[in-house]
């Protein structure tokens, strides 16, 4: 045994391909503070692992129950082709039999990726003749999967800078296509994986803003989801067109929306949209504390109480909070317990889960004191 055995071990029994692939990632990270230089006998373990795994995802991709399944897989992929690279200086050091097998396991993804592969081929190598975006369109219509679909959106947003630089009728052509999904989702009722299509969507239909996307983006208003809702009227707003008051005040009223809201106002000389009385700092550090919080790395969820506690200066102004959350990214020792989270004047927005109770002083200066210099 290694110092890897038990890790591997634990990789092996794990279901989740997400769960493996992070798991991997932190031996990839090892090897490589230490330029692929540790025990060979550790190496031969972690490589046989890798060449083991690799086996497998063959066979097991093509059959794979859906697309975000199969981007576990991919992400799990990476990080065996990165132990292999990282432990052997060329290719001529790598069995024949494996070789074969890496081979056929970058072939099998890079098939199964055909719609970032595309993206990638029109935005990154410049391959952005009509035909190739027709070809890309001629492969999704048919999809059925949301999660594969919204591969295109997420694409998108990636290469967001260089859209201007599209040819005229690509361009008209993802605007096409993007209305027609707009439409589709507005006429439908909408499952989560639609409904996480169709914020992307309309986030990245702002570089796509034809009279007919525009009026899909209007109707978007209509739906009583925060998240939709915002994107609509930053693409809205991106593309010149007025946002109704109504929409302003309802996502000014959203803890969780709101100081984005505010911040897109800012950004387009609206904010007189914005409600007055809630346009002041400690609303608004409370609001991007908890969408921060919101995220699936931290709480993934609202907290289920929030305090306001006051603001320190340490070079810049930071709103300091407490908070409380039954969430299953806690430990059941912080769960339900005070935790400490700030948001700064400069956009540092952050939480470590660390116990209020750790910090607290008899006043709340004196607390605020405590937390300052150890910290921020």
């Amino acid at each position: 045994m290694t110092q890897y055995s038990d890790l591997l071990n634990h990789i092996n029994e794990t279901e989740s391909y997400d769960q493996k692939a992070r798991m991997l990632s932190v031996i990839v990270k090892f090897i490589k503070s230490k330029k692929g230089k540790i025990p060979q006998e550790d190496k031969t373990e972690i490589v046989g692992f890798a060449f083991s795994e690799i086996k497998k995802l063959i066979s097991i991709i093509p059959t794979a129950e859906s697309y975000r399944h199969k981007d576990e897989m991919f992400s799990y992929e990476d990080n065996l082709m990165g132990i292999v690279m990282l432990c052997h200086a060329s290719a001529a050091q790598i069995p024949e039999e494996n070789l074969n097998d890496i081979k056929a396991l970058v072939e099998l993804v890079d098939k199964e990726r055909f719609i970032e592969r595309t993206i990638d081929d029109i935005f990154e190598k410049g391959n952005n003749a009509k035909e190739n975006v027709e070809r890309l369109f001629c492969a999704l219509i048919p999809l059925k999967d949301e999660y594969q679909k919204g591969q295109l959106y997420n694409g998108l947003l990636h290469y967001q800078h260089l859209i201007p630089t599209l040819p005229n009728d690509s361009k008209k052509l993802f605007a096409d296509y993007i209305d027609s999904q707009l439409k589709f989702y507005l006429s439908t009722e909408l499952s989560e994986e639609m409904l996480n299509s169709l914020e992307i969507a309309a986030d990245v239909a702002q570089h796509f803003a034809t009279d007919a996307v525009v009026a899909s983006l209007q109707s978007m208003l209509k739906i009583e989801n925060a998240s939709i809702r915002y994107y609509a009227v930053s693409s809205l707003l991106a593309a010149k067109q007025a946002v109704p008051q109504e929409i302003i005040v309802l996502l000014a009223n959203n803890i969780v929306y709101a100081d984005m809201t505010y911040a897109i106002l800012k950004m387009h000389g609206k904010t007189e949209l914005f409600p007055a009385e809630l346009a002041n700092e400690e609303y608004l550090a409370k609001s991007d504390l908890v969408h921060w919080l919101t995220y699936p790395t931290e709480l993934g969820k609202e907290p289920d109480q929030i305090e306001y506690l006051g603001k320190v200066k340490k070079k810049e102004i930071y709103h300091v909070f407490r908070y409380t959350s039954d969430s299953d990214n806690l430990g059941e020792d912080l769960q339900g317990k005070w935790l400490i989270g700030w948001s700064n004047n400069e956009g540092g927005t952050f939480s470590n889960f660390d116990l209020y109770s750790n910090f607290e002083q008899k006043t709340i200066e004196k607390t605020l004191k405590v937390i300052k210099r150890k910290l921020l």
